[in-house]
Order: structure tokens, then C-alpha cells, then sequence
């Protein structure tokens, strides 16, 4: 039974939550929507630094939950820099800077 110990999966250990209390409203996020079917998290919407069959290249990732939006991609957690973000209403993914929308002049 100790030896089923080896494969447990310790990310959950070295969680972190980021909370924002500026973030409070549950409405889309204006100028961020989903390239593929351009859904607009809101500031309420959490991404997990997990590594998954995604194309983000391997790394190790640290479990860390938080709006992906709110740090233009870095995870708070590890640092690492996200260049790929998926979609919480399609599944799809697409590079973290396509997500934001040109500015109007």
C-alpha cells in the first residue's frame, strides 16, 4: 500500500489562490473574448497552471488558480508565462495575446 503513495499526485500541495478584489462583477471583461468563438470571461473566471495535451510547451507546473487575464498571462504562482490559453466556454486554444481585442483609435 506505501508504494501507491509514489504515484499520488502532489500539484494540489503547492496550490495557490489568487484572489483579486477588484475583480468583483461577473460581467465580460471588455476587450478580451475567445479568438475561436469569442466568449468574454468574466472577472470572476479561473484557469488552473496545470500542463495538459495542450500546445504550451512542458513545464512544471505548480497548480496555482487565477483569472489569466488579471496578469496578462504570467502565472503568480511559478512565474511562468502562458503562451497559450484555453477556452472555459469551447475548449479551444489560442495564443494568450490573441485573446485581446486591437484598441479603437
Amino acid at each position: 500500500m506505501p508504494s501507491l503513495l509514489l504515484l499520488k499526485n502532489d500539484v494540489a500541495s503547492r496550490r495557490t489562490l489568487l484572489d483579486l478584489p477588484d475583480l468583483g462583477e461577473d460581467e465580460g471583461m471588455n476587450g478580451i473574448r475567445c479568438p475561436q468563438c469569442e466568449w468574454r470571461p468574466a472577472p470572476s473566471s479561473r484557469w488552473c497552471c496545470v500542463w495538459a495535451e495542450s500546445p504550451e510547451r512542458f513545464f512544471h507546473a505548480c497548480g496555482t488558480v487565477w483569472n489569466t487575464f488579471a496578469t496578462r498571462g504570467r502565472c503568480p504562482g511559478c512565474a511562468h508565462q502562458w503562451t497559450w490559453t484555453s477556452c472555459l466556454r469551447c475548449g479551444g486554444w489560442s495564443r494568450h495575446e490573441d485573446w485581446y481585442e486591437p484598441e479603437n483609435p
